[in-house]
């Protein structure tokens, strides 16, 4: 039974199919590479960590938060704003309409 359902959300019908040109291609392997990237320091971090000293009077201050972004985790943190900042824009670029299309 799921195999029926996969079968109809994938599309099978090569002929109608747009081709993809390299550059998709090669956009798609790097975003999944940066993800990637992320997900591993993110693990590698979960060991790591001490645990949390509730006596500290710093405790929740935005202050000790960027400190900990911009330091330990500065790879991570740029790599994750660039993903956003790829998905707002193919967000923007499929929300617009094709001007080549005529409307009825």
């Amino acid at each position: 039974m799921l195999f029926l359902y996969t079968l109809m959300l994938i599309n099978l019908n090569k002929d109608s199919e747009p081709v993809k040109s390299n550059m998709v291609k090669i956009a798609a392997v790097l975003g999944g590479g940066c993800l990637l990237v992320v997900l591993v320091g993110c693990l590698k971090q979960v060991g790591v960590a001490d645990p949390v000293l509730l006596k500290d009077p710093g405790l929740g201050l935005v202050q000790n938060l960027g400190k900990v972004l911009f330091n330990e985790f500065l790879l991570p943190f740029e790599i994750s704003s660039l993903l956003l900042l790829s998905a707002m824009v193919g967000a923007v670029l499929l929300a617009t309409k094709d001007p080549k299309q005529k409307t009825v």
